[in-house]
């Protein structure tokens, strides 16, 4: 290799490693206090952030008992004598601008629930950034939110935006539930589902739906969303598909509404003279638009009780289990 082109490889390596390094660790580093930095006491601090000490004073941030007393500008922002004498913004330790996914955070010093925790990288506050993204310390607006919690959640969440606006959704746009009703927003895995299982948290509103029955459909019990969408969805009742292709992916077509299409009785004594039917204790007359009549016709015009029923039902082949009343 050419001794001059060797040099430059080497160099231009190097220079590349320092590059990545300010571009990493840079932003990290400016927003430390300074190391000589020492505590001067909130009544410093006030003498220049009058607005921001009206603002924190009313919430428990400033009332806290973890907070160092006198000290409870510092208790977040860290030493601030030199900041005091600079007043640069890069002379002091920001929680706002600080954040990186591979430091902790500042604000888990004192929140430090199990709810925050994430070990895949995949907590809210990891995912944008930091805590700052949703929350403003210095506020009296209710959960220290920058905005309602509805309109926060839009802004990142878009998809789910435009499902609310399908015909039929959870009553969020009308105001009458929030994303945190059914969401724990600080929950470490990307789902954020609430605590409870989702079969569970469907049925804390809709308990009717809950049984136990005496005949039940094997679907409630498993999970509400192989039927359901949560958000918003073009069938009605949040449905992932309209009648009958919703239930045609587990149930096969039957009786008089979809049997093979031929003119004539459905049933004959005379084998081969018909196609039997699914059912063939099932009498009725086919035609030519049976299919039609089939897929122009709602499983829960007839099996009206699909979450599950107390009562038998009246057909001989179903053996009671049709949830038809």
């Amino acid at each position: 290799m050419n001794p001059h082109l060797k040099k430059w490889s080497c160099g231009y390596r190097l220079r590349l490693m320092k590059y990545l390094f300010l571009f990493l660790f840079a932003p990290y580093l400016w927003a430390q206090s300074p190391g000589n930095a020492v505590k001067v006491g909130d009544s410093t601090c006030l003498d220049c952030h009058e607005d921001e000490a009206a603002a924190i004073t009313p919430t428990i941030h400033w009332t806290s008992p973890q907070m160092e007393e006198g000290f409870i500008c510092e208790s977040c922002h860290g030493p601030g004598s030199v900041h005091a004498e600079t007043e640069e913004a890069t002379s002091i330790y920001n929680p706002r601008t600080d954040f990186m996914e591979v430091e902790g955070n500042k604000c888990l010093d004192c929140h430090t629930g199990e709810q925050f925790g994430s070990l895949q990288g995949v907590a809210h506050y990891e995912m944008e950034n930091g805590c700052s993204s949703c929350h403003t310390v210095h506020s009296t607006s209710e959960h220290l939110l920058v905005k309602s919690s509805r309109e926060l959640c839009k802004d990142c969440h878009q998809e789910v935006v435009g499902q609310f606006q399908l015909a039929s959704h959870h009553p969020v746009p009308e105001g009458l539930m929030e994303c945190v009703s059914c969401h724990q927003v600080h929950g470490g895995n990307n789902a954020f589902a609430a605590t409870e299982g989702t079969r569970e948290l469907c049925l804390s509103c809709h308990s009717s739906k809950e049984g136990p029955f005496v005949f039940e459909h094997e679907p409630v019990n498993e999970d509400c969303n192989i039927c359901h969408t949560p958000h918003g969805a073009v069938a009605n009742a949040l449905l992932v598909q309209n009648e009958p292709a919703l239930c045609m992916n587990c149930h096969y077509m039957h009786f008089h509404s979809s049997l093979t299409g031929y003119e004539g009785t459905v049933f004959s004594e005379t084998p081969g003279e018909f196609f039997e039917p699914l059912h063939p204790n099932r009498t009725g007359v086919s035609s030519l638009d049976a299919w039609k009549k089939a897929f122009t016709t709602k499983c829960t015009q007839c099996h009206q009780q699909v979450h599950g029923s107390d009562l038998p039902s009246q057909g001989v082949s179903s053996m009671g289990r049709s949830l038809t009343r």
